[in-house]
């Protein structure tokens, strides 16, 4: 059944337009997209976020009726609520109302309180709320203007489904070594999805639907709680390392602090005894340190962290979620840089892990992205780098031209010829070098026995290391830039499965006869290189250290987009009051 509102007629007067909504706002439940055979992998693929139904031309921004004639034209006062949006913005909103004849769609019925209620909650996402303004929105709901608060909840709502679809800040913006571009719907896409379904839940089908974030918004719920409670009480005073059978009156808040965090930290008095060694040995592997029950640094800077510090990875895991696409792949490569760890998950499932070496915190940073791995190389030479070569080798080759020769490594020229380096005079160089230093095959390559390889703007790539001593540390970040790992062969044998009928025997094969090989992998396989120092799987929770600094200056944006949203809504309403 068809009727004429009452908001309808106030609205479609204000416009010029005679307004109809039908009941119901004939919206009707979207069903989940059934999963359909992804025909690369001969597996299933994983189901989207939220299904966009299917965009009506006048939704497009060309108005039409039935027969083909012009739809109502926009009021000059349904233009001026959208003088200061975007072109895409203001065509979406248009197209939006005048596919409905200009009928009022969150004023009626409980759409608007929904949209509110969500609103001020998106703090618990750790989303900029001043952003949404539910506070200003609510007061135009009761102000009286429909055209004014249709068009100002339109608004919030997009800002709010694309924080929520596609992050709040622009990754590349937070650091030039993010380079990851969220791909969001479209504004048109967005309103489309409100007449799919009930509001509230085209609200709660906007978030990630995977069980991480859920656990992170647990997580967070928790902190929150603790916090409000007082914290995990007094911090571990700063000292020199304690080490098993030590005297200390640090010892007892030692004690003290694990059983806060949760830990059966067994007996009293001030010796650091093997029982409570061991729990501190939990305590370490729990947090990707070396579990050797000595309080050391970083021991301890793991130990005090406060349910905010706590509280803020978990608003910056968050956000980085939120960049990430739905479909990770059926497959795919994980590299967490503050973990110091390389994964593969196939279907859900972790099939591969390794300990890994990142770059460098200073010049060297592992860059974030995700590209396709498509070919490896077998005993690869190693091109060394102009950056490199000018950093650490030239140096060295100013105090002794035989280094090259000692590493196995040859000079050329730019054109390709090979010259013996005790003939260059390096010393007269200064900061240039017009060479190549390239490092032939050989276990103690820099590269080891095999790289893999996803071709990308920064020649980055997963390889092996001859320096397997690094790999017992707790902070793992030595390389320059590319991944080092702990145990590639392995990697090696699951990617080459699918198109050997015995990997392993075939890989070492290769590896024994000592020539540079190319092989192309006949299933390519996603990488992604991210940044998590909070992340939730089936053990739990876990922290890392924010080794690049990353997560501080993501938490500064976040932040910083919350007093610039609120700044700009106080100098709005002072505008409005002084008028």
């Amino acid at each position: 059944m068809i009727r004429t509102t009452a908001m309808g007629l106030v609205l479609g007067a204000m416009l010029g337009t005679g307004a109809v909504a039908q009941e119901g706002g004939a919206r009707g439940a979207v069903l989940p997209a059934a999963p359909v055979p992804d025909d690369a992998a001969g597996t299933v693929a994983p189901k989207p976020r939220f299904v966009v139904p299917e965009v009506p031309q006048v939704v497009r921004g060309m108005p039409e009726t039935v027969d083909g004639a012009p739809g109502p034209a926009p009021s000059p006062e349904h233009v001026a609520a959208l003088a200061d949006a975007g072109p895409e913005e203001r065509r979406a909103v248009l197209a939006f109302y005048e596919a409905r004849d200009f009928a009022p769609f969150w004023t009626e019925g409980d759409a608007g309180i929904a949209l509110i209620e969500t609103l001020r909650d998106a703090g618990r996402h750790g989303l900029p709320v001043s952003r949404y303004s539910p506070g200003e929105m609510e007061s135009l709901v009761a102000g009286g203007d429909p055209v004014a608060a249709e068009i100002g909840l339109t608004r919030a709502y997009l800002r709010y489904a694309r924080d929520m679809t596609g992050g709040a800040v622009d990754p590349r913006a937070v650091d030039a070594e993010i380079n990851l571009a969220p791909k969001r719907p479209g504004d048109a896409e967005l309103l489309a999805l409100l007449e799919g379904a009930p509001v509230a839940e085209v609200l709660a089908g906007l978030v990630p639907d995977t069980p991480e974030y859920a656990a992170l918004l647990a997580e967070r719920e928790r902190l929150e709680a603790v916090a409000q409670e007082g914290g995990w009480g007094a911090r571990v005073p700063e000292g020199p390392a304690l080490r098993p059978g030590d005297m200390s009156p640090r010892v007892a808040a030692l004690r003290a602090r694990l059983r806060a965090l949760g830990y059966a930290a067994p007996g009293e008095g001030e010796r650091y005894d093997a029982a409570l060694a061991t729990v501190v040995e939990t305590f370490q592997r729990e947090n990707g340190l070396v579990a050797d029950g000595v309080l050391g640094a970083r021991t301890l800077a793991a130990l005090n962290a406060s349910p905010q510090d706590r509280i803020d990875q978990i608003t910056v895991a968050l956000e980085r979620i939120r960049w990430m696409p739905d479909d990770l792949g059926m497959r795919y490569v994980w590299v967490n840089i503050p973990d110091y760890t390389v994964s593969v998950f196939e279907e859900g499932e972790r099939v591969y892990h390794t300990r890994a070496v990142v770059g460098e915190p200073g010049e060297t940073r592992t860059p974030e992205f995700s590209e396709r791995m498509t070919y490896l190389v077998v005993n690869p030479t190693w091109y060394i780098p102009d950056s490199i070569a000018k950093r650490v080798y030239l140096p060295q080759l100013r105090r002794n031209p035989d280094v090259l020769r000692n590493n196995n490594m040859r000079l050329f020229t730019r054109a390709g010829t090979e010259i013996d380096p005790a003939l260059v005079n390096f010393a007269a160089l200064g900061d240039s070098f017009p060479f190549r230093v390239r490092q032939n095959p050989s276990p103690a390559n820099a590269l080891g026995r095999v790289k893999f390889m996803f071709p990308n703007q920064f020649a980055i790539y997963l390889h092996d290391t001859p320096a397997r001593e690094l790999f017992n540390r707790d902070r793992r970040a030595f390389s320059n830039g590319c991944v080092r790992l702990e145990d590639p062969f392995e990697l090696a044998y699951y990617l080459l499965a699918p198109q050997l009928d015995d990997p392993e025997t075939t890989f070492r094969s290769w590896v024994e006869a000592g020539a540079e090989r190319n092989v192309t992998l006949e299933q390519p396989i996603q990488v992604h290189i991210v940044y998590r120092t909070a992340w939730a799987d089936a053990d739990g929770v876990h922290y890392r250290a924010d080794v690049y600094g990353r997560d501080r200056k993501l938490l500064a944006a976040l932040k910083a987009a919350d007093i610039e949203a609120a700044a700009r809504q106080t100098v709005a309403t002072s505008t409005g009051s002084a008028g």
